[in-house]
């Protein structure tokens, strides 16, 4: 890796001859400055190399420039006495390392110790110029470099913004990056950090513009929940380019882009003004948001454009969330069955717009369908990206009930303490510290909270949250120790019977996640599945099976029951249901 800085030499001109005809004092028996720039060039590269002087000592015609064995200078211009520029070729196999660089001028020979560097990395940036104001995406292209997901990352120095960056491999970069409006124009040097100090500087690689794309946005502020109009007027745009769909409007906050908000409908009136309709989340992120209008061959970014402001809540907008559950993992390696139980229950304000559900944006629907009660095997191929926009959802307003809220029955009480994420803000109630002693099955509780002045009061909520009928127990064949099942014979599996039907359901899945077989060939995954009948045995056919490819694969069992419809007395959401379940997640091979 190359030194990263710029190289300042002070060089004595010593036993130099007096030039031509002339009586005055040599330049030789003075000191002054000269300087290299770049600094450094990597093997297998070719590069202009310029040298400057603080006094006039470069004579035209006989100059030359020498930086040492392995790099070859192909061409020098003379553009004054006080700079030269050098066109070299880095053989790939320099040595690497600081060198001396030479200059011969006239009479004199100038030398400059350590003014270049060998280094072995190097890349490159397409295109390598922007507008102020614009968004565009840029291919970086590495030699000999090692980059890595999630450690490397670039810099384009002040006013220039990367908002994503994606290494595909070790010398394959992608990088969306914003220009400020009020970025200082010119050249700038982009910065790679690898991570641990490793870091490789493009010398002039990308260039500012000073042609500006200027945009405004109006209203200057919006509240949560609210559908508003808005307009923007643009200077040296071109809005009609998009096409009779418009261009494409998104929202950045400080983290980037953010889907909190929807844009109902763009209309373009000419090149350079529009107007529309957005609609904001009534959990929209506060703050200040950038605009991105992109036209498809150029994007205007408007920098802090307008501000989102917090909007009012009411008791009839709440919903609640309420589970308590039973999470069994039998280990591959010992056979030992791990156990959690969690409990868990929000109150929140629904989502509005409500935030698309994900993994349909393929060639089929991507939703999971659900085998056909009771005894029948289903398979399923599940189609689509297997790309969920949930990820991306902001995240609801959570409302506080009190420190503390109980599950209530007649055999015992759970209590659920507060718990407030501190990236999040999100509030929920739950209990680390359940064991399965808590778990009562074949039972009902009541919700009760303590009451929060500023928010949910109390409440008992009666008979919301029934748990499943009966523990049970997976009998066999016991899965674990890299267990295997050949495709080409019937897979029978035995339990002890969940006495689930019918308030609730037993169900066994095997996933086909990770080997992509016939099951899923055009798709994200598929799986088998069944709503066994209760009589606690089994089988999945060697036909069905053959469907999968060889690999390990998950088997998941649970007991799952749902509650009554409830919600809170003021509340428009009736709906509401809490679930319980007892699973068990195992693996086995199939060959």
């Amino acid at each position: 890796m190359g030194v990263q800085r710029a190289v300042w030499v002070f060089a004595l001109l010593g036993a130099c001859k007096a030039g031509g005809g002339g009586g005055g004092k040599d330049a030789g028996d003075e000191a002054f400055s000269l300087d290299v720039y770049p600094p450094e060039g990597a093997r297998g590269t070719s590069m202009e190399v310029s040298v400057g002087s603080s006094r006039s000592v470069f004579t035209f015609g006989d100059t030359t420039v020498d930086l040492g064995e392995g790099i070859t200078v192909d061409q020098v211009d003379v553009d004054d006495g006080f700079g030269l520029r050098a066109a070299v070729t880095i053989e790939p196999d320099a040595e690497l390392g600081p060198r001396t660089v030479s200059v011969e001028t006239g009479s004199r020979t100038l030398t400059i110790p350590d003014g270049f560097e060998v280094i072995d990395q190097s890349f490159s940036v397409e295109p390598d110029s922007g507008l102020m104001g614009e968004t565009l995406d840029l291919e970086l292209v590495g030699h000999n470099t090692d980059w890595a997901s999630g450690v490397t990352w670039p810099s384009f120095g002040d006013g220039i913004e990367v908002v994503e960056f994606t290494v595909l491999s070790e010398t394959l970069a992608e990088a969306t990056v914003t220009i400020s409006p009020d970025a200082a124009p010119g050249w700038r040097n982009v910065v790679m950090d690898n991570g641990g100090g490793d870091r490789v500087t493009l010398y002039d690689g990308f260039k500012v513009d000073r042609v500006a794309l200027a945009a405004t946005f109006d209203p200057p502020e919006a509240e949560q929940g609210d559908t508003v109009e808005f307009t923007i007027q643009a200077r040296g745009t071109d809005f009609l380019a998009a096409g009779d769909a418009g261009p494409a409007i998104s929202f950045r906050d400080a983290w980037g882009d953010n889907p909190d908000i929807v844009v109902d409908s763009v209309t373009v009136l000419d090149s350079e003004n529009l107007f529309g309709q957005m609609t904001l989340s009534n959990a929209a992120s506060l703050g200040s948001r950038d605009v991105v209008v992109d036209s498809g061959d150029e994007a205007v970014l408007i920098p802090d454009a307008f501000e989102v402001i917090g909007g009012d809540w009411s008791l009839e907008e709440v919903a609640i969330s309420l589970y308590f559950v039973v999470l069994r993992e039998k280990d591959n390696d010992t056979g030992e069955i791990y156990e959690r139980v969690l409990a868990n229950c929000q109150f929140y304000i629904p989502l509005d717009p409500p935030c698309p559900s994900g993994g349909g944006s393929g060639s089929g629907s991507g939703n999971l369908d659900y085998p056909t009660p009771y005894d029948n095997n289903q398979v399923f191929g599940v189609t689509g990206s297997g790309e969920s926009t949930e990820d991306d959802c902001p995240y609801p307003t959570t409302l506080s009930a009190g420190d503390h809220v109980w599950l209530e029955s007649d055999a015992n009480t759970v209590t659920l303490d507060k718990h407030i994420d501190s990236a999040s803000g999100v509030i929920y109630y739950t209990n680390d510290d359940l064991t399965l002693a808590d778990y009562v099955p074949d039972n009902v509780y009541d919700l009760h909270t303590e009451g929060d002045p500023d928010a949910i009061g109390e409440y008992l909520l009666e008979e919301v949250l029934p748990t499943v009928p009966a523990d049970w127990e997976w009998l066999s064949p016991d899965l674990w120790g890299n267990y295997t099942q050949s495709r080409a014979e019937d897979f029978t599996f035995t339990w002890t019977p969940a006495q689930t039907y019918p308030d609730a359901i037993f169900m066994v899945e095997i996933f086909d996640y990770n080997n992509l077989g016939p099951l899923a060939e055009d798709g994200w995954y598929g799986y088998l599945g069944v709503y066994p009948w209760d009589d606690g045995e089994h089988t999945f056919t060697a036909s069905e099976l053959s469907m999968f490819a060889p690999g390990w694969v998950p088997v998941t069992a649970f007991s799952y029951i749902q509650g009554r419809e409830f919600g809170l007395p003021e509340s428009i959401y009736q709906t509401n249901q809490a679930f319980s379940y007892i699973s068990l997640y195992q693996t086995m091979i199939l060959e």
